[in-house]
């Protein structure tokens, strides 16, 4: 039952984000966010509906007093992280009663004018975006790489865990405690900027304009991760870089070598479109060749299951638009992947 915390935590802001998002809707429908956001929600709902089963899926034989310590870990680290939210932002509203001026120095439409200045070289605030993207991909990467350690130095065994499972832990509590701390904060700036401390307003600043009126691109893509924890971890692990490091190629090389649009009105360009749809393959390709232990599969998979994500991805570049290809990316190619592999 000690999954019960972290699984309402989810449900509640599953909650709070649709009834803000439908209370709004008229505005949301206006500004084409409204799908969007009702996605997020429903995101929300899905993470909290997988959590209890996402340490014992690739685990069967795990046993019951470790699976109640996993998540009594995960439960207590965001408990933690929403009392020392909920405890800031009611400091700040017992701060502002008693210094009304902090209104005026906290001004939304302030900071919304400051935050259009820093995106003049829209080339150099893309790459610390982005950046924050790929460390999502780092994340990922090491810490199923120090499971692999563990494993082999016969640790996790003697902690009655394997590879999945401590991985998968470390994984979910980085990844919801990033998505919890900035829905909060989100949530916040979006209705009463002036809650936030100081040192949550200095995160948005690699926020892009476009997103002033609604939630952060990085919410949406690491819930779309949810549902691949289920799949093999080259599979996941794929669908992780693919949403972060391809798209990150795709819209560095198209702001800096991009001479050709590839739509009219469109900021895309051929040149980020084509380097999207090359390193997508070459992901694939490399991921599964490198963790093949995890999905034993003969290389016309591979190269079928490579060419599928391609696809899907070059198609969500070009097609996306009320939907946040930070959406569509990670679940289509990751389904479409999947589906192959069990072809």
């Amino acid at each position: 039952m000690y999954f019960i915390p972290t699984s309402l935590i989810l449900f509640s802001y599953s909650v709070i984000t649709f009834y803000y998002t439908f209370k709004n809707r008229r505005e949301k429908i206006t500004k084409n966010l409204f799908t969007n956001e009702i996605l997020i929600a429903i995101l929300f709902l899905i993470a909290g509906i997988l959590f209890p089963f996402m340490y014992t899926y690739h685990s069967p034989r795990l046993s019951i007093e470790r699976l109640h310590a996993l998540w009594l870990i995960t439960s207590l680290v965001f408990s933690v992280e929403m009392i020392v939210w909920i405890s800031t932002l009611v400091y700040n509203t017992s701060k502002i009663k008693n210094n009304p001026e902090i209104l005026e120095e906290k001004n939304y439409e302030t900071f919304g004018q400051n935050l259009h200045e820093l995106w003049k070289n829209p080339y150099k605030s893309e790459f610390g975006r982005k950046f924050l993207h790929v460390l999502t991909s780092i994340v990922v990467l090491s810490s199923w790489i120090i499971g692999i350690i563990l494993e082999y130095t016969e640790v996790l065994s003697q902690l009655g865990l394997d590879i999945y499972n401590f991985s998968l832990c470390v994984i979910v509590i980085a990844g919801f405690g990033f998505v919890l701390m900035f829905q909060v904060a989100d949530l916040a700036r979006l209705n009463k900027f002036y809650l936030l401390p100081d040192w949550a307003i200095s995160w948005y600043k690699a926020m892009r304009p476009d997103e002033l009126d609604t939630f952060i691109s990085s919410t949406p893509l690491i819930l779309s991760f949810v549902p691949f924890v289920f799949a093999p971890f080259p599979i996941f692990a794929s669908v992780v870089f693919i949403s972060t490091v391809a798209d990150g190629a795709a819209c560095m090389i198209g702001k800096k070598l991009g001479k050709n649009k590839l739509k009219t009105n469109s900021n895309k360009t051929i040149e980020g479109f084509l380097a999207g749809g090359l390193f997508t393959f070459g992901i694939v390709v490399l991921i599964t060749n490198v963790f093949h232990m995890w999905m034993p599969i003969n290389w016309l998979k591979i190269l079928s299951m490579a060419f599928v994500a391609t696809i899907i991805f070059l198609m969500v570049d070009l097609f996306s638009k009320n939907i946040s290809d930070n959406i569509l990316n990670p679940l289509l190619t990751g389904f479409g992947m999947w589906i192959i592999l069990l072809i």
